[in-house]
């Protein structure tokens, strides 16, 4: 069981940084005062089987446009020199599709939380962006500070725990591989 630090090895897009220096870290930024869509992956830990915990964490409350979630991997995305990115836009879903390998499962290929509102918002680079409702976004406390996800790929469920507790089931239906992801707009 991996009980190191996650770290997000690709930043894709202008608009997220490393605080600090810190690969465990990141941060959304304005580049010259321009809001950038733009996400951190944690690609170099791919999930294929079992059960997967991330906390994600905010020095206050969680900002307007951030998400946590999973992503399908997407080697070498960081080096492509974008200056936005966000899965959820269709001008990506057709690159996004060209990523599929054998060891894809299912129809859904990334699933965030916005972190201010507790929507689901999952994709299967398709269609249109699909918010589903989740028993226990009611709960949801758009001010907390720390947020924990549980993946599974044996039930192939994802999970919003916040301050110990869990909240409910964001998301069903996910199998094969998958990334942390933290999306950032500006």
């Amino acid at each position: 069981m991996l009980r190191s630090r996650l770290t997000f090895d690709q930043l894709v897009g202008r608009g997220v940084e490393y605080r600090g220096g810190d690969k465990t870290a990141v941060q959304g930024v304005k580049v010259d005062g321009i809001c950038y869509c733009s996400q951190a992956i944690c690609g170099n830990h791919i999930m294929r089987a079992g059960k997967h915990w991330a906390t994600f964490t905010s020095s206050s409350s969680f900002e307007d446009f951030q998400t946590v979630g999973v992503i399908r991997p997407l080697p070498g995305w960081e080096k492509r020199g974008l200056d936005k990115f966000s899965p959820g836009l269709r001008v990506f879903h057709q690159d996004l599709q060209q990523e599929r390998t054998g060891k894809w499962g299912g129809d859904v290929h990334c699933c965030r939380i916005y972190t201010r509102g507790g929507h689901c918002h999952w994709y299967d680079w398709e269609g249109q962006e699909n918010i589903t409702p989740w028993k226990g976004r009611d709960d949801f406390d758009r001010d907390c500070t720390t947020l924990g996800m549980l993946l599974d790929l044996g039930n192939g469920t994802l999970s919003v725990y916040q301050s110990g507790r869990r909240l409910g089931t964001l998301k069903d239906g996910l199998a094969g591989e998958d990334c942390w992801i933290a999306g950032f707009f500006g």
